[in-house]
């Protein structure tokens, strides 16, 4: 870990990553879920460290696998959260999931419900800072506060941006997801010819740290070929850059605004 002073006073430069293939091996890292609400099984990728109350972030990232045609209930966190769905298909609130759809939902933005079509619903979920659950409404609208801005949106890629394989690419291909917002909120996919190596996006000011998502192919990363759901978190102002595998590489991009390194669960109580 590295010293750093970020606009929120960010104090460590933190890389953790995660192979899905890793993750499965490890019997604590994978379990089952039957509640009332939920149906299915969660997989950590990252796990965040809560012990340390130093204002540094503490990563969150897992993969939640939805049991075929089953709805989560309209639901909020009290963390900034982005959710990449990967597999599978269904709905989220008005919004068809397609492949590869992102959503982003600020501190107390409520969403949902999420339903899970015939093949069910796979989609991983990443936080800045960890969050410990859910608050389903109505219930908990008595919890929910009203002053505090929320935010919501979805993004997927255009299919002209997907058509061709990646051992095919002869350049890369890359779009804007979310445009970068004033607040440091953004979102990029890139998909890399095989061995090709370009820099990553500007992170600009207000980065409040990013997870690298591969989907398809293989990154490079210190000599190792990351493949298969391979997550990466790197907080405050350090980049990496991009350098595909043998068989190219598919990565998403995903920025939290700075204001997502102050635990919104105590701002708002």
């Amino acid at each position: 870990m590295l010293s750093h002073q970020g606009p929120f006073k960010q104090e460590f430069i933190l890389i953790v990553m995660q192979t899905l293939k890793k993750a499965r091996t490890l019997e604590i890292a994978c379990r089952a879920r039957n509640t009332p609400q939920f149906v299915g099984h969660i997989t950590d990728l990252i796990v965040p460290d809560i012990t340390p109350n130093d204002g540094s972030p503490r990563a969150q990232a897992y993969l939640v696998e939805q049991t075929p045609n089953w709805t989560l209930p309209t639901h909020f966190h009290t963390q900034h959260q982005f959710q990449v769905f990967v597999a599978g298909g269904g709905s989220l609130g008005k919004h068809n999931i397609r492949h590869l759809e992102i959503h982003y939902a600020s501190p107390y933005s409520a969403y949902g419900p999420l339903v899970s079509g015939d093949r069910g619903a796979s989609y991983l979920t990443l936080r800045l800072m960890g969050d410990t659950g859910a608050w389903y409404l109505p219930e908990s609208r008595p919890h929910l506060p009203l002053r505090i801005k929320k935010q919501q949106i979805h993004a997927a890629p255009e299919a002209s941006t997907m058509a061709q394989p990646l051992a095919s690419l002869t350049s890369p291909v890359e779009a804007a997801l979310i445009a970068p917002e004033e607040s440091g909120l953004a979102a990029w996919i890139f998909r890399l010819p095989p061995h090709h190596k370009m820099p990553a996006p500007a992170s600009g000011e207000n980065n409040g740290g990013r997870f690298y998502v591969v989907t398809e192919g293989a990154l490079c990363v210190d000599g190792a070929e990351l493949t298969g759901l391979a997550t990466l978190f790197i907080s405050c102002d350090k980049v990496l850059d991009l350098e595909a595998g043998t068989s190219g590489v598919e990565v998403i991009i995903l920025q939290f605004p700075a204001s997502a390194l102050v635990d919104a669960s105590t701002v708002a109580a």
